[in-house]
């Protein structure tokens, strides 16, 4: 065949060869979807039912029988004799002394310093975050801002409550004591409290102008600020974007490091805590290993990648950040540099990945206060009441005097004491007068001599139990090079963690380095391979790392970027409380409802795209929407989007609540708070609870603006 022909065969079957490739196509796909693992083997709607109503009948179940079977029957007989001669035997000494005062330590002597023992981490904890994040920006701009301002909401009309008996018996007490010579406080209470009513409406009346706002208080996120390049000092505004990462945290056992010390250097020569011989943290580690087809068990050290250490969070905070979220963890338990900031999270809360559970949210001041006010209380009951009956007033101007006598001016000694005030400030002047000359410039002889006043004594006078260490490993950061090693969807981690120190034998600055000849065999023997180092590569490895922590528990990036908020449960007139023997359930007429607040991510918008979904039993939280009102993070004006999809997979299993109190028969309002059993989108079984999300519920509905 020539030229020709093969060009007119070409022009004359080409439909035809597009029709076989669609159909080869179609083919491939359907043969695709036939392999596929059929979802009902994993996630079968009835049996996810079935398992639930079975944990709710066990819950209900009375268990008094099994709970009896095992209380003791029979006890021991109380012999006094026995007990009493529990008293003739020595208690021992170490009870009082925990700390026993050894004569051999006192000589400097005989004692070198020793290498103090570094704690690992503790309690390390990790979780998927997915939000929206303030990033830095040449020009500010983003899709969001371009959007036009959003519709005033409509007001729902509330329906008149109902005044209960009691109520109405109150009131007409109320109108009694008016009646009595009350009346004018009343009516002054009721001009203040029709101000009040008056100033509240005219700022709900100011929020619903052109161009509605979300009010500075309901922004439970940061507030985007714009910061300055570090490479240039140019101006850059922030812009919103997704936040995806890994957040983790842990806590230094901070007061065991300084007893560490306390025991390893402050009975040897040298001993300085002001500069060098106590615990400074300066770094810190993360190393991350992927468990997604293999055991804890199963890893080795090839399985484990460095993904965080305070150099890269402060890179990524200077490059990419744009700004910090306000700390809410007291200064007492920070670190600088190690401690790392909180991410600018936008609109939504962050106290869940900012905190750890051993990281008191009070000052250590306010702690031993509290301390103090409970020994004091408890001091006061053992006392028990005054009885003013043994003292009489002088009438002419003398002093107070007891009854029986022998107290005089010792009683307002005695009253300044028990409220706490003398002592306590005694106290307080002393300690600080030790602390001063403790850690005065004489007390320490320079740089290198020994601290004679402090020998024996802890760097540190009631120290904290735990320093926070905080950890991100991001699998998206705007503006930064793909990373190879970011985590990935559907992949399980675990997390491990350490810390560095100033080495207190082998410190940062030379000329705070301890004499040879002071130090112990051990550390002795390090310290001189670390010197002979430290002359070779001209750099001093100052470092000395704590154990790498305990593995973390499995986690993973959430799978879905979505987000639901549980609204409270529609009152159900047709439910109601009934007993079956010594159970009480619920007997439902119509099917239980309530308001979800379900949004998705839009990566455009860099922000989560909310609607109201009114579920029940089996419902999907996913929907599509012609529109939808968007917070700017930014601005935190209010802005209308056009159709929208709302993208998830998590489901409702069960739906309780909605139903009268029995105990407020008279008031149809009082009903019982909503509780909804789902799947999330990650497919784990979950229980909301409408009164714990009640705030962030209302926010996220504009239940305010809706007059709700």
């Amino acid at each position: 065949m020539d030229s020709d022909k093969l060009k007119d065969f070409a022009l004359y079957n080409f439909e035809k060869l597009i029709v076989l490739l669609i159909i080869a196509a179609a083919g491939f796909l359907a043969w695709i979807g036939y392999s596929k693992e059929d979802i009902r083997a994993t996630r079968d709607p009835q049996r996810l039912a079935t398992s639930a109503n079975e944990v709710k009948n066990e819950v209900d179940n009375n268990h008094n029988e099994e709970v009896l079977a095992e209380r003791r029957t029979s006890f021991e007989e109380f012999d006094i004799a026995k007990e009493q001669q529990k008293f003739l035997t020595a208690i021992p000494a170490s009870l009082y002394t925990p700390q026993l005062w050894e004569p051999g330590k006192v000589a400097a002597n005989k004692v070198r310093r020793k290498d103090p023992e570094l704690s690992k981490p503790e309690g390390i904890q990790v979780q998927g975050v997915i939000a929206s994040m303030a990033y830095r920006s040449k020009d500010g701009l983003y899709a969001l801002a371009d959007l036009e301002a959003a519709d005033e909401v409509e007001k729902v009309e509330q329906k008149p409550t109902r005044s209960s008996r009691r109520n109405s018996r109150q009131n007409n007490m109320a109108d009694m004591y008016g009646m009595m010579g009350g009346g004018m406080e009343g009516y002054e209470s009721d001009m203040m409290m029709s101000g009040m009513g008056a100033s509240s409406s005219g700022m709900a009346a100011s929020t619903s102008g052109p161009v509605r706002k979300l009010p500075a208080d309901e922004n439970l996120g940061t507030k985007a600020a714009p910061t300055k390049s570090v490479a240039n000092g140019e101006d850059q505004p922030p812009v919103p974007g997704l936040g995806y990462f890994i957040a983790g945290s842990a806590a230094i056992p901070h007061k065991k490091l300084i007893d560490s010390y306390q025991e390893a250097l402050s009975y040897a020569a040298e001993y300085n805590p002001r500069t060098r011989d106590l615990p400074t943290y300066i770094a810190y580690q993360v190393e991350r290993a992927d468990v997604t087809n293999k055991t804890v068990d199963q890893l080795t050290d090839d399985d484990w990648i460095l993904r965080d250490s305070n150099e890269i969070t402060i890179r990524n905070a200077a490059f990419y950040w744009s700004g910090f979220a306000p700390e809410i963890v007291p200064r007492d338990y920070w670190v600088t540099g190690v401690t790392m900031w909180i991410p600018p999270i936008l609109l939504d809360p962050y106290q869940r990945l900012a905190t750890h559970p051993l990281i008191p949210l009070k000052t250590q001041r306010e702690l031993d206060q509290e301390q103090l006010l409970t020994e004091s209380e408890l001091e006061a009951q053992k006392l028990g009441n005054v009885d003013m009956s043994n003292f009489q007033v002088d009438l002419k101007g003398g002093q107070t005097r007891a009854g029986g006598g022998g107290y005089g001016s010792g009683y307002g000694s005695g009253m300044e004491g028990d409220m706490g005030m003398g002592g306590y400030g005694s106290g307080m002047d002393s300690d600080m007068g030790g602390y001063g000359s403790g850690y005065g410039g004489s007390g320490y002889g320079g740089s290198g001599g020994s601290a004679r006043g402090m020998e024996g004594k802890a760097a540190e006078e009631n120290p904290v139990d735990y320093k926070l260490l905080r950890f991100y490993d991001f699998a998206y950061l705007r503006g930064a090079q793909r990373d190879k090693n970011a985590p990935l969807r559907d992949h399980k981690y675990v997390y491990r963690i350490r810390f560095a120190v100033n080495d207190p034998n082998f410190p940062e600055k030379p000329e705070l380095q301890p004499k040879g000849k002071s130090l112990d065999p051990d550390a002795y023997s390090r310290v001189v391979s670390l010197v002979a180092k430290a002359a070779q590569t001209q750099e001093r490895d100052y470092k000395r790392w704590s154990e790498w922590s305990d593995i973390s528990e499995p986690v993973s990036l959430p799978k879905k970027l979505d987000q639901s908020f549980v609204g409270p449960a529609k009152p159900n007139s047709r439910a109601k409380y009934m007993e079956i023997g010594n159970r009480v359930v619920v007997a439902e007429g119509d099917v239980p409802t309530a308001e979800v607040v379900a949004s998705s991510f839009d990566l455009g918008l860099g922000t989560f795209v909310p609607t109201t979904i009114e579920a029940s039993e089996g419902t999907v939280l996913s929907a599509t929407v012609e529109s939808a009102d968007v917070v700017d993070p930014i601005t935190l004006e209010i802005k209308k989007t056009g159709e929208m999809v709302i993208e998830s997979a998590a489901t409702i299993i069960d739906l309780e609540g909605g139903v009268q109190m029995p105990i407020v028969k008279d008031d149809e309002e009082m009903t019982t708070p909503g509780m909804i059993l789902m799947v999330d989108s990650d497919g784990k079984l979950v229980v909301r609870d409408s009164v714990e999300e009640q705030r962030i519920y209302r926010i996220k509905s504009y239940a305010k603006e809706r007059g709700l």
